[in-house]
């Protein structure tokens, strides 16, 4: 028997194709007026990836695209939103379906090892995008200034050529401004992802150099509007980006006025559901498919997130879901899978792992109990703070990329109550995040421990032996570009490590006073007259023939500075001080027991 049910689209993104193609489509095209009625110009939506962003933006893009060859003509535009939410408002739909000459990009795969890697993956983004409009050429009401800069464009190769960036960072303007020239209308921007290559920048250490071109790029047409009517931004009706993150508004987009920003923190009752599922949009889904039964293994599993008041399901989980259970033998027996893992990784939370404190690793365990933590976000975040390391960049990132979900707002500080949305994300943790610091990961528990004896035991040699292929597989040699105190990085590594070492490492505190100033790193080991303490204090250096010089230098930090003075207080009867030298992946110790 032929099944007649719609077809379920995995990951589509193509709204026509899977209107055209009679996929399920879970109805959000009402979004489109709450997003062009109001007059702020840029709007930034940012949500976890797979929550279904990039087909929201395909679907306005499809709504308001005007036909290029017969732009009155707007048949196609009517039969693709038939009988969905939009079509009822007739006034909203004459002013807008098929109006807006639109100019979309999505920056999801710019991604590049290195800056010129990355600035070749966009260039050719661009050159893509330009190729359909070659027309303009033939535009009567273009000048000549206009038409030479398109042909600039439409050259092979012009814009890879990096002696040509400039051009490329006015490509954006340019081509607005052409089009609303020749079409006699505003026009409508589309950025989908705008993050990622920030993100990949701030990972493989060309930061600075992919901002300036981001920047740059939006920049000289979403800047607020002078008094001259020529004036680039005049041109644009609106604009609209997705992403991950929400990152400072002076880093990416300073100069822009009229800007707002909907993020998984945001209160915003009117935007909380554009993306993602309600739970009736869920139940609806379920129940087409034959599977209303499943319902309360999916909300286990696959809800949980709260976006002002509103439950939100994460869409790609959902139709997953559906789309493996309707293919097994059993659909009423399926069980759910983590579909989460495998698809939505960010390579700069696994880089945070070997540099947070014990007290992290103990939030961490609250969350994977089931418990809630408060966590202070940072608003201000840049994806170039990622290299000093700061928990609360960290935090904040997971809450962003969807490990997390707010519980409640606590305070105007960006202070919310925290929690793990749902199994899935449960698993994910554990095995992403928290797996790298819990004591039942014997592996890395080992490290910390061994290191820990060998610190208790004076052997400077046996902690070497240590740290050395630890640093090799977690320091990044871009970190010495860090604008935290350079050994900032280490402190934390070295922190994590001792968090796992168990009863060899007790006490173990960080900057804590002693003497005539501050301890860099301080713990304990047994009780009474057998209690033994370890200080140590840690230098980074730029050049590896100097290390030890630095190492003995932090020893004699320790002793002129008279650091074991906490230790004395203890009645510790053993005391061990090291200084340790770092220098990108390599390491040198000195010190040893005291007499």
């Amino acid at each position: 028997m032929t099944d007649l049910r719609k077809k379920l689209a995995v990951g589509g993104e193509n709204f026509p194709d899977m209107i055209r193609s009679n996929c399920y489509y879970v109805d959000k095209t009402d979004f489109i007026k709450i997003v062009m009625e109001p007059e702020n110009r840029v709007l930034l939506i940012t949500r976890p990836r797979r929550f279904g962003k990039t087909l929201f933006m395909d679907m306005l893009k499809s709504f308001l695209q005007l036909n290029w060859k017969d732009p009155r003509n707007r048949e196609g535009h009517q039969k693709l939103f038939a009988g969905l939410k939009i079509q009822a408002d007739e006034f909203f739909c004459r002013q807008y379906m098929g109006q807006y000459p639109v100019v979309s990009l999505t920056f999801k795969d710019i991604e590049g090892a290195d800056y010129a890697e990355a600035y070749y993956l966009f260039a050719s983004l661009l050159e893509s995008k330009i190729a359909p409009y070659r027309f303009l050429l033939d535009s009567p009401k273009l000048d000549d200034f206009d038409k030479v800069a398109l042909r600039n464009y439409l050259t092979p190769g012009y814009l890879k050529n990096r002696s040509h960036e400039d051009d490329a960072k006015c490509f954006l303007k340019t081509l607005t401004v052409c089009l609303s020239k020749h079409f006699e209308s505003q026009v409508v921007l589309l950025i989908d992802e705008y993050d990622v290559p920030l993100a990949k920048a701030a990972q493989f250490g060309y930061y600075d150099e992919m901002l300036k071109l981001i920047r740059s790029f939006f920049g000289q047409i979403l800047k607020e509007a002078s008094q001259d009517e020529y004036d680039a931004t005049a041109y644009v009706r609106k604009a609209v980006l997705t992403g991950c993150l929400r990152v400072s508004k002076e880093s990416v987009f300073t100069g822009i006025n009229n800007f707002d920003v909907n993020s998984v923190c945001s209160n915003d009752q009117t935007l909380n559901q554009i993306i993602g599922f309600n739970e009736e949009e869920v139940r609806s889904l379920l129940d087409y498919y034959g599977l209303s039964g499943r319902f309360a293994e999916v909300k286990r599993w696959y809800d949980g997130y709260r976006f002002a008041d509103s439950e939100i399901y994460c869409p790609w989980d959902v139709i997953s879901f559906c789309d493996k259970a309707l293919r097994s033998k059993d659909p009423a027996k399926y069980r759910p899978e983590n579909y989460w893992e495998g698809t939505s990784g960010n390579a700069v939370i696994d880089e945070f792992l070997g540099f947070l404190s014990a007290d992290d690793a103990e939030r961490m365990q609250t969350l994977v109990d089931g418990g809630e933590i408060e966590l202070t976000i940072n608003d201000k975040l840049t994806y170039g703070d990622f290299a000093q390391h700061d928990p609360q960049d960290f935090w904040t990132l997971l809450l962003y990329s969807g490990y997390l979900t707010v519980v409640d707002y606590l305070d105007a500080s960006n202070t919310y109550r925290v929690k793990i949305p749902n199994e899935e994300i449960r698993n994910t943790f554990i095995s992403k995040v928290k797996s790298r610091f819990s004591r039942a990961n014997k592996k890395f528990v080992s490290y910390g421990r061994d290191f820990a004896k060998a610190a208790l035991d004076g052997d400077c040699d046996g902690m070497a032996d240590i740290l050395g292929p630890l640093l090799k597989n977690y320091v990044s040699v871009r970190d010495t570009a860090t604008k935290a105190p350079a050994e900032n990085y280490y402190h934390g590594f070295l922190s994590g490590l001792l968090g796992c070492a168990g009863e060899y490492a007790q006490d173990v505190l960080s900057n804590v006073e002693s003497g005539d100033g501050y301890a860099d790193l301080l713990f304990t080991s047994g009780a009474g007259s057998k209690r033994i303490g370890v200080v140590i204090e840690i230098k980074r250096c730029a050049n590896p023939d100097d290390m030890y010089d630095y190492a003995d230098a932090a020893v004699k930090q320790i002793q002129e500075k008279h650091y074991t003075a906490y230790l004395d207080r203890l009645r510790c009867g053993k005391k061990c001080v090291y200084g340790i030298a770092f220098c990108r992946k390599d390491c040198a110790i000195s010190g040893g027991v005291l007499p």
